[in-house]
């Protein structure tokens, strides 16, 4: 399949193409079956045409979080790299392993991989990535943060040239991608085996035949990601997020997807297993499993809501003053 030249005819009818970056942007709220989805040649990435991938940074309209698929031929690694924007990588097809470390000077750690696995990329570790098949590719599905990065610096550079190190996040531990404990009800932890088959908790609180397990990976304080289950004719109750961005693959199982404006406008669409979807952001959605059990899993970036300190709901805390200035006449300026 050729890369689209320009934003020309060549470009397939609901998708946008970023010359620039070498994106093709589908439109739209989901993408079907990503094991299957068509890349496209990015060459940048790597001079022999290599690289495939597609971004699904514009999906549902979203701004802030960012997605991509990728493929590494079999045999094949990529580039070596560090980014500082947060990453987590779900392995949608495939089997490899990737080498990581936070020091110039520190061995390179390695975790094997394979379908089904999530995994965090520790913020501006380097890493690289390794298809450890000879017969068959690999892809990954990466859900990141980088367009809210972009946005607020305005740079590339930030993001792919910083020479901080989060050593607070990863340090080169010789346990990194084993530890795992519950804080607060979220699982903190590096890596998960096996999305499929990872155990969760009832939660009514969510709906009707809903089981459910927060993670905090990676150490990251902008991506949180969200395992959820259905049970068929099971449903997750009408909710939406007004400043996080959010992004769900379906794991396993079959449902439809409403979405619900306040204005009345409605849309149901139906998913499966390896599709991606994102309802928009500050609009009303509800899940419901159709034949399975459902699982899904969610990652929203909530970057906005931890910067201005919201409800759980996303709404802004009321913040009219009740107070135009502290009294301070009874203090001594020279002495207070």
């Amino acid at each position: 399949m050729t890369a689209p030249a320009d934003a020309g005819s060549a470009v397939p009818q609901g998708t946008r193409y970023d010359a620039r970056r070498q994106w093709l942007l589908p439109q739209g709220v989901v993408a079907r079956d990503l094991t299957r989805h068509p890349l496209f040649p990015r060459p940048k990435k790597n001079a022999s045409g290599q690289s495939y991938a597609v971004s699904f940074d514009e999906l549902g309209g979203n701004t802030i979080l960012g997605m991509h698929v990728s493929r590494l031929q079999p045999g094949a690694h990529n580039r070596g790299h560090r980014h500082v924007d947060e990453a987590l990588i779900l392995i949608i097809g495939g089997h490899g392993w990737s080498e990581l470390r936070q020091s110039d000077d520190s061995e390179m750690q390695r975790i094997e991989w394979r379908a089904g696995d999530l995994l965090a990329i520790p913020s501006n570790a380097w890493h690289q990535h390794f298809n450890s098949s000879d017969e068959h590719p690999t892809r990954q599905l990466a859900f990141k943060d980088t367009q809210f990065l972009r946005r607020v610096f305005g740079s590339r550079s930030f993001v792919y040239d910083n020479a901080f190190r989060f050593h607070d996040r990863y340090d080169d531990e010789p346990d990194y991608w084993t530890r795992r404990a519950t804080v607060d009800g979220v699982v903190v932890t590096n890596a998960i085996r096996s999305l499929a088959d990872e155990p969760l908790q009832d939660a009514p609180r969510l709906g009707d035949g809903v089981a459910s397990s927060s993670f905090r990976l990676g150490g990251h304080h902008n991506l949180l990601a969200h395992l959820v289950e259905i049970v068929p004719g099971g449903s997750v109750a009408a909710h939406h997020h007004r400043l996080a961005e959010e992004a769900t693959f379906v794991v396993a199982g079959h449902g439809t997807t409403t979405l619900a404006a306040d204005d009345g406008r409605s849309l149901t669409f139906e998913w499966g297993p390896g599709d991606l979807f994102c309802p928009p952001l500050g609009v009303s959605h509800t899940h419901t499993a159709a034949a399975g059990p459902a699982r899904l899993l969610t990652v929203r970036n909530v970057a906005l809501e931890r910067a201005l300190g919201t409800a759980a709901d996303g709404l802004v805390a009321d913040r009219f003053p009740t107070m135009t200035e502290p009294d301070y006449s009874g203090l001594d300026p020279e002495n207070p």
